[in-house]
């Protein structure tokens, strides 16, 4: 920045005629070879009186009674944008004299003489006119042309560019080449911005040191990319030789310079050509030598097509016609954009192929420096421009940079580190379509068939032992980690071989992992549910329905007979209701347990009590809720039974964590201790036992009470 500062306020401190000039007519018709063209006026030359109408500018001439020489004539040479398309030092530094020469006069006030514009078809010459113009003692910064910016901009961003990957890499050979042909580029482009945009001469000193330092960071540019693609992707040469193309370049730069060499053309010209014919074999040789490797092949062809296009177009359209005798194809100004496209390829081939083992965090922070130089520049702009007080003109400054820059990051970071995001509805389908295929030889073929459809490699094949997802091989190889039962496979070469892996890849590997891993564990669990539940039916059926059944057919009563069918039916029904009504609350279970007990009661004659306390609508688990029914049925069936008792009383009680039960009768009662495992009492301790409860039991003359007790289960939940 003090760099490209220190070029602006070059630019800007000389003085300033107000004159737009071109070497070439504004009619095609009036071409005059050698003609300076006056296309534009404003500021000191529009004050004076020049009208805005094209015209030719003869000569400029000294005021004052102090001024000394005369007229000087003026051509369309003296504003060529490079004068190393002389043909000699000689030309050269008679070129330098004479810009020093219009430069002094420049400083103080002169007399223009301007002729018209002929017209068509008149044989009598254009009338001319006399003007004199003061100059403003600084250009303001307005007048500076788009070509300046342009090659302030490009020499900013290869500069950039190049330093940023070095500070992240510093230990790297290639990104250290890489800033030296970063930092080449700007000392190329910065001082050509002043040189090439002057507004007709600039003094002699000046002129030269700039000319000067736009040739070394030409061949600076040429060494750094020499230097980058004998070593990158591939390492040609050993470290030693790595020296080779700075010394050789570097004596070719000191011999243009002490005059050595006869002429810009071969001390220039040739120069900078032998460094592009050395680029380009180089990076023909790096081709050969990637043979075989996709990622090396990837990273090559992106970064020296890259190359090859940006500073070859600079070469074919300014250098080599130059060198060649002609004029340049296009203004060195527009040329320089150029270079953009090494350096902008580079930096999209950083996010899509990795290039120097980059990745997207060395984005976010190119970001965010650049936002904080944005906020300095416009800053300083302001305070010399429009605001004299630092605190207004930095407040405005961060309101522009929040207001325009910050959305701005946002869609350039979705742009450059834009991955291939996965439908997560579908992928969510593919992953349960794994989850849900049996195992075996299909579920293996299915998860495959994702992996490979998700991320496109080149190969795919299983692995052992590999239970974590990883990146191997500097971003060729993908590791997917087994899961559930499934093996673990490798991927090379993502997108077909287009692109490397990257942390994101693993991340949405992992996720894939996960979600299947849920998948897996809820069909599991599914599985395991099904499986209780037959085994409840089973036991239920073997329980209940087959004894009653049994009982049924060996009565010889009808009565009792009757009554078993009764009673059979009755279980079959609860058995399904427990299987279609799971969800079935505690007080509509217990008035179902009602409508069965009293039906059993009243056929046999007898009274029933029912007797329920607490009653809120809770629902119960489904083995809590089994569990009280069949300890009631069973306690009543005994009564009814054995007891030859005319009343049942039942009472059901629902505490605050526990539900009691009580079931007693008026009968004659029984000799625990004598009949307690003929008559069902053990499968009713087993249930209550299970569920973490207990029961009790007293029987006498008076009749028998059954008291139990359970808890209502982790699932409890009010309805």
């Amino acid at each position: 920045m003090i760099f490209a500062g220190s070029m602006l306020g070059l630019a800007i401190s000389r003085p300033w005629l107000g004159l737009g000039l071109s070497p070439f007519a504004p009619v095609a018709k009036l071409q005059d070879e050698g003609a300076l063209w006056l296309t534009a006026v404003e500021g000191p030359a529009a004050r004076a009186g020049i009208p805005p109408e094209p015209a030719r500018i003869l000569s400029i001439a000294p005021l004052g009674p102090g001024a000394a020489g005369g007229a000087v004539l003026l051509t369309g040479a003296d504003i060529m944008e490079e004068p190393d398309v002389l043909p000699s030092h000689a030309g050269m530094a008679a070129y330098f004299a004479r810009q020093n020469q219009l430069a002094g006069l420049m400083a103080e006030p002169v007399e223009l003489h301007i002729a018209a514009l002929e017209e068509a078809g008149s044989d009598t010459p254009p009338p001319t006119a006399v003007y004199r113009i003061t100059p403003e003692r600084r250009r303001p910064l307005t007048s500076l042309p788009a070509a300046f910016w342009m090659q302030i901009g490009v020499g900013l961003s290869g500069f950039w560019i190049g330093v940023w990957i070095w500070t992240l890499r510093r230990g790297d050979w290639a990104a250290r080449f890489l800033a030296v042909a970063g930092t080449g580029l700007m000392a190329s482009a910065f001082p050509a911005a002043v040189y090439s945009t002057r507004e007709l001469a600039l003094p002699d000193p000046l002129f030269w040191a700039l000319s000067s330092l736009n040739a070394t960071g030409s061949l600076t540019f040429g060494v750094g990319m020499i230097g980058l693609f004998l070593i990158y992707p591939r390492r040609l040469v050993r470290n030693q030789f790595l020296f080779v193309p700075a010394l050789v370049l570097g004596l070719w730069r000191l011999a243009d310079m002490l005059e050595w060499i006869d002429g810009p053309a071969l001390g220039r010209h040739l120069a900078i050509l032998t460094a592009m014919g050395a680029i380009i074999v180089l990076v023909g040789l790096q081709f050969r030598a990637t043979k075989g490797d996709p990622r090396d092949r990837a990273a090559l062809t992106w970064l020296g097509l890259a190359v090859i296009i940006g500073a070859g177009a600079f070469v074919t359209t300014v250098i080599l016609p130059v060198a060649l005798g002609v004029s340049a194809v296009v203004s060195q100004g527009q040329a320089f954009l150029f270079f953009l496209l090494i350096y902008g390829g580079m930096a999209l081939g950083v996010a899509r192929y990795r290039l120097f083992q980059l990745d997207e965090w060395a984005f976010r922070i190119l970001f965010y420096v650049t936002g904080v130089l944005l906020l300095l520049v416009l800053d300083a702009i302001l305070i010399v421009t429009v605001i004299d007080e630092r605190a207004p003109a930095f407040a405005l400054s961060l309101l522009v940079v929040a207001l325009l820059w910050l959305p701005l990051r946002d869609m350039l970071g979705r742009l450059v580190l834009r991955r291939r995001e996965p439908q997560r509805g579908a992928l969510f389908r593919q992953v349960m379509d794994v989850a849900l295929t049996p195992p075996g030889h299909d579920q293996r073929a299915i998860w495959a068939a994702l992996l490979e459809g998700l991320f496109q490699p080149l190969t795919l094949s299983p692995l052992e032992n590999a239970t974590q997802s990883s990146i191997t091989d500097e971003g060729a190889g993908l590791v997917v980690g087994g899961v559930g039962g499934l093996p673990a496979y490798r991927l090379d070469f993502a997108d077909q071989g287009r692109k490397l892996f990257a942390p994101a890849d693993v991340a949405l590997a992992d996720e894939l992992r996960a979600m299947l891993t849920n998948a897996l564990e809820s069909r599991a669990a599914y599985e395991k549910g099904v499986a209780e539940e037959r085994l409840r039916i089973a036991r239920d059926i073997h329980d209940n329905i087959g004894v009653q059944l049994m009982g049924a057919l060996h009565s010889l009563e009808p009565r009792r007979k009757d009554q078993l069918i009764r009673e059979t039916l009755t279980d079959l029904r609860d058995i399904v209701n427990n299987a279609s009504n799971p969800e079935l609350s505690f007080d509509e279970m217990l008035a179902d347990l009602r409508a069965q007990i009293s039906e059993h009661v009243f056929a046999a004659g007898m009274r029933m009590e029912w007797v329920v306390e607490g009653g809120d609508s809770v629902i119960l688990p489904l083995a809590n809720a089994h569990t009280l029914r069949s300890v009631v049925r069973e306690a009543v069936q005994n009564a009814l039974k054995h007891a030859d008792a005319g009343l049942v009383r039942i009472v059901i009680r629902q505490g605050d964590d526990a539900i009691f039960a009580r079931v007693e009768d008026d009968g004659k009662g029984f000799d625990i201790s004598a009949d307690y495992r003929g008559n069902g009492l053990e499968n009713m301790r087993a249930r209550i036992i299970a569920l973490g409860g207990d029961l009790s039991m007293i029987s006498g003359a008076g009749g028998t009470r059954i008291e139990a007790r359970f808890p209502f289960g982790a699932e409890r939940r009010r309805r």
